[in-house]
C-alpha cells in the first residue's frame, strides 16, 4: 500500500474531517494514554513488583485472569513473566487461566461463566501463589468470584483495574488503578504495566536500564 492509498483510507474514516480528523483522534488518544499511565500510583506498582518477585523466590505460581481484551493481556503477562532476558533473571512460573478453551467453555456451559476462574483456582492454588486479575470495570462476576476464591485460600492478589477499580478494588491486595473511563485507554495502559512489570523483574524482552537511559536521553533532548 502506497502513501496515497493510506491517505485515501484515512479520508474515508470521516467525511467531514478526513485525514486531519483521524490524526486528531490518534493524538487525543495517545495523550489520554500518557496521562493515565503517569497517574498510576508508583507505590502500588512497587508493591506489585515485590509481590511477584516473592513468587519467583518461593517457586510458587502466578495465575492471571481476565475477559475479552483483558484475557489477551492475561496471556501476555503470563508469557512475559515466564520468559527470561538473561542468566541474571529467572522467569516466574505462570499460568493464564484464559488459555485452555475447552476447559473454559466446559466450565461456562456446565457450571456457569461466573465460575470459569474460581473453579480452576480452587483446584490449583497453593499457599504462596499470587493471582493477577485484569479488568477494566472491576465488576465482572467471574473476576470477583476468582478473587473471592483466592482470598478464601489466603492467596494474595494484584488487580490491574480501570477507574476506581469497581468491586474488585476491595478484594485485591495491590490495586493498580488506571484512572480513565475510556476502555481502550485502560486496556492500553494495562498492557504497558505488563511490560513495566516484566522490565522491573528482569524478564521479557529488553532491559530496564535501556528504558531508563532512553527516557533520560529523551528528556534531555
Amino acid at each position: 500500500m502506497g502513501r496515497s492509498d493510506v491517505r485515501d483510507d484515512a479520508d474515508a474514516l470521516d467525511g467531514r474531517g478526513g485525514a486531519h480528523q483521524a490524526s486528531a483522534v490518534c493524538t487525543a488518544f495517545q495523550n489520554l494514554v500518557a496521562d493515565a499511565a503517569l497517574a498510576v500510583e508508583p507505590g502500588e506498582f512497587a508493591a506489585a513488583v515485590r509481590l511477584l518477585d516473592s513468587v519467583r523466590t518461593s517457586g510458587n505460581c502466578l495465575y492471571a485472569i481476565g475477559n475479552g481484551g483483558s484475557a489477551a493481556t492475561a496471556g501476555h503477562l503470563a508469557c512475559d513473566l515466564a520468559m527470561t532476558s538473561g542468566p541474571q533473571a529467572a522467569g516466574l512460573r505462570t499460568h493464564a487461566l484464559t488459555g485452555n478453551t475447552p476447559l473454559v467453555t466446559a466450565l461456562a456451559n456446565d457450571i456457569g461463566y461466573d465460575r470459569v476462574f474460581s473453579e480452576q483456582l480452587a483446584r490449583l492454588l497453593t499457599p504462596g501463589d499470587v493471582v493477577v486479575a485484569i479488568s477494566v470495570s472491576g465488576n465482572s462476576p467471574n473476576i470477583l468470584e476468582g478473587l473471592k476464591t483466592a482470598r478464601a485460600r489466603g492467596v494474595r492478589t494484584v488487580g490491574l483495574l480501570g477507574g476506581s477499580g469497581g468491586s474488585a478494588a476491595a478484594l485485591v491486595d495491590v490495586p493498580l488503578l488506571v484512572d480513565s473511563e475510556v476502555y481502550g485507554v485502560v486496556e492500553t495502559v494495562h498492557l504497558g504495566l505488563v511490560h513495566s512489570l516484566a522490565l522491573a523483574l528482569g524478564t521479557g524482552r529488553g532491559r530496564s536500564q535501556d528504558i531508563l537511559e532512553a527516557s533520560f536521553d529523551g528528556t534531555q533532548g
